[in-house]
């Protein structure tokens, strides 16, 4: 799963074929939040990985599965094993 993740996140932004975002699966980010998203176009690890990706001053992300909810870290101090959350890093 995560290379299919990877190849649609770079495929979605090709100008960006040459960064990269690292998916772990069961881990949170513990940081400094840039943004919370909501919506339903980020209700997705890809859509959450894509908006990380698209934003210069973003370091990484996290997704919860059970909310769907993408945070967005600004500064990314470490990763804590955490059930039905999926992050990415840059």
């Amino acid at each position: 799963m995560k290379k299919l993740l990877i190849a649609l996140t770079l495929i979605s932004f090709p100008s960006m074929a040459s960064a990269q975002i690292e998916i772990k699966e069961d881990y949170a980010i513990q940081g400094k939040i840039f943004a919370v998203k909501k919506a339903k176009k980020y209700s997705s690890v890809e859509g959450c990985s894509n908006i990380a990706l698209s934003k210069t001053k973003v370091e990484g992300f996290t997704f919860e599965s059970k909310s769907q909810k993408c945070t967005l870290y600004k500064k990314v101090r470490n990763l804590k094993a955490k059930k039905g959350f999926v992050s990415g890093t840059k």
